[in-house]
């Protein structure tokens, strides 16, 4: 039974990538008129979105949610990436998340609101350059249970394992398809084991003046909640600093099918320390 599931749920992300890569290649007229920007900041601009691309940086994310129940949660993550090239087409990276919450709810009671550290997140992957327009990743990341208060914490271990291909189809354009596959590996006290694959195509369209929008439509099937699925999507804009080494950018997210969550809303300041290796 998981098997057919899977090859379902498999059969029916290839046809949604290959409806988005048809109505993306479409775009290829436009592609004189492409506006000219350095290869270092578009990548660096690509990588809040494309995890087929490894540099090395440090970022700090502020996450708003807000559920159908009027309660709240905002978190900040504090992230950090460290990325050296194999070769002259690979990168190795490690990557590591803190994050730290704050939930409130209105109910009348003495725990309507709590705060402090949420689980820690550790991965690795390597990422490819096939040539100067395709590219390919994969990697593994354990989500752990160390959050302070047990009302922040998932109670599970997890391993979610990852692989994803990205394509540039113009200097400014350019898509990937991601899946992701998790398991729990311990729970704590009553948590029901964990077991989903997550898929996503996000989009990043790159502007002069070191500007960009994405898209990103995100699906997610529960094997354990009766082979549920969940759609979200989501938009964003971001900004190269001139000066210094940073991106600016702001996502709104939209739950698309039934769930307590009714939006969120991400505030990302992303610092390289060192210049990403293109091809290009």
């Amino acid at each position: 039974m998981a098997a057919n599931n899977l090859r379902s749920v498999l059969s029916e992300s290839l046809e949604w990538f290959l409806l988005f890569t048809l109505l993306l290649t479409a775009r290829g007229s436009l592609a004189a008129a492409e506006p000219s920007i350095n290869p270092t900041t578009a990548d660096q601009l690509k990588q809040l979105n494309d995890q087929t691309i490894i540099g090395t940086h440090v970022s700090l994310d502020s996450e708003w949610d807000h559920f159908k129940d009027s309660a709240e949660k905002a978190t900040w993550t504090l992230a950090g990436l460290w990325g050296w090239p194999v070769s002259e087409s690979q990168d190795w990276g490690i990557r590591f998340k803190l994050p730290f919450s704050y939930y409130r709810t209105d109910q009348a009671s003495d725990d309507d609101a709590i705060g402090g550290v949420g689980d820690a997140e550790i991965g690795t992957g390597t990422a490819f350059r096939l040539n100067d327009s395709w590219r390919t990743a994969g990697g593994i990341e354990l989500h752990t249970d160390t959050a302070s208060d047990r009302g922040l914490a998932e109670g599970v271990w997890r391993l979610k394992y990852g692989w994803g291909v990205a394509h540039d189809f113009t200097n400014w354009l350019s898509a990937s398809f991601n899946i992701n596959y998790n398991h729990s590996i311990a729970e704590r006290d009553d948590v029901r084991p964990h077991r989903y694959l997550e898929m996503s195509l996000p989009a990043t369209l790159i502007f002069p003046q070191a500007w960009s929008i994405s898209a990103k439509y995100k699906t997610s099937v529960d094997f354990q909640n009766g082979d549920r699925w969940s759609h979200m999507v989501t938009a964003g804009v971001a900004k190269h600093l001139s000066k210094v080494p940073i991106v600016l950018s702001a996502t709104l997210g939209k739950p698309l099918s039934g769930g307590a969550k009714e939006f969120q809303a991400t505030f990302s300041i992303v610092y390289y320390f060192q210049r990403y290796h293109s091809l290009k």
